[in-house]
């Protein structure tokens, strides 16, 4: 736990503030001193997903990810993490007529993913998701290799 004057020195916050709020509240002054482990435990699961993804079986080809990056599936938290397969099954339906031969293999992919590569998928979905629309469509390749690198065939 960081002391004040440690987190006065981190956060450029005065003593007397952190004073005031370890009695006023205490609830952000409780936060501030735990800042320090949050990050390490934020530091070492990142890392730990980072080599995880290297034990992913690729199973997708790029114009898989593309489209499913194309739906613009909408990631709100874990339960729609945990049912990644779904939020994609929704967002199919007008293209199943024409294309399930296509579509309907990426769905059982999506689903075959266990929850800790879902995280990675779809964390890297969300990543990637805005950054696509600011950049070139010849620039898209790159990016999604690297962000998918762990999935593609």
């Amino acid at each position: 736990m960081l002391t004040i004057k440690e987190i006065s020195e981190k956060f450029n916050i005065s003593k007397s503030t952190l004073y005031g709020w370890e009695k006023d509240r205490v609830e952000i002054f409780a936060y501030l001193q735990r800042a320090d482990d949050k990050y390490e435990e934020l530091r070492n699961l990142t890392i730990i997903l980072e080599k995880y993804a290297k034990t992913i079986t690729p199973v997708f080809e790029f114009k898989e990810i593309e489209f499913v990056l194309g739906l613009g599936l909408h990631i709100a938290n874990v339960n729609s993490i945990e049912n990644f397969h779904l939020l994609y099954s929704q967002a199919i339906t007008n293209h199943i007529a024409r294309r399930a031969a296509f579509v309907m293999p990426i769905y059982t992919k999506l689903e075959k993913l266990n929850l800790v590569e879902r995280y990675i998928f779809a964390n890297n979905y969300k990543e990637i998701s805005g950054k696509l629309t600011k950049m070139k469509k010849e620039e898209h390749r790159g990016l999604i290799m690297h962000y998918f690198r762990a999935f593609l065939i």
